[in-house]
């Protein structure tokens, strides 16, 4: 479970409902990446998810996975004020960065772990935001292998900011 939905069910009483990405919150992703099918990334519990392409494909293909979350709640949670590294360390990772920003609305965490004989780097960001009558968690998470990490790093981090500014607009954070 991701900790920022463990503490608004725990201190809110808050009922987390993953919800469909809409037009709004699209993005134009780098070339080589494209989006999964809406009822597909439905099934891995993620709004959207994007795929890295490439030719042969990889024994591990590099992702992205967006959620977005209602909270339910009209308090919008400051992440930043909570340990967002404990979702990278329930996976057995080695958290190298956390930073908070966004005046404490945005969390950004980078960890290395190891899964299915794969050494992987991943860097998951949370955002809370409100929209009318609701608290909201959006959580941007990006995963490649050590080795490819370098590869791909520019380009997620292209993603991140285009999730961000397509985010942020709906936000009532800084």
């Amino acid at each position: 479970m991701i900790y920022v939905m463990e503490h608004a069910i725990a201190n809110y009483g808050s009922v987390a409902t993953l919800r469909a990405s809409t037009p709004e919150l699209d993005f134009v992703p780098p070339l080589a990446w494209y989006y999964l099918g809406v009822e597909e990334a439905h099934r891995y519990m993620a709004s959207r998810v994007l795929l890295r392409s490439s030719d042969p494909p990889p024994p591990f293909v590099p992702n992205v996975a967006i959620q977005y979350f209602s909270l339910g709640i009209t308090e919008v949670i400051r992440v930043g004020e909570l340990d967002t590294t404990m979702d990278l360390q329930a996976l057995g990772a080695e958290v190298v960065d956390h930073e908070v920003g966004r005046d404490g609305y945005l969390c950004v965490d980078s960890g290395t772990y190891s899964a299915d004989g794969q050494d992987l780097q991943v860097r998951r960001s949370q955002l809370t935001y409100s929209v009318p009558g609701d608290s909201m968690l959006a959580v941007f998470t990006a995963t490649a292998t050590v080795d490819e990490w370098g590869a791909v790093e520019l380009e997620i981090s292209t993603m991140e900011d285009s999730w961000l500014a397509v985010t942020i607009p709906t936000s009532g954070s800084d």
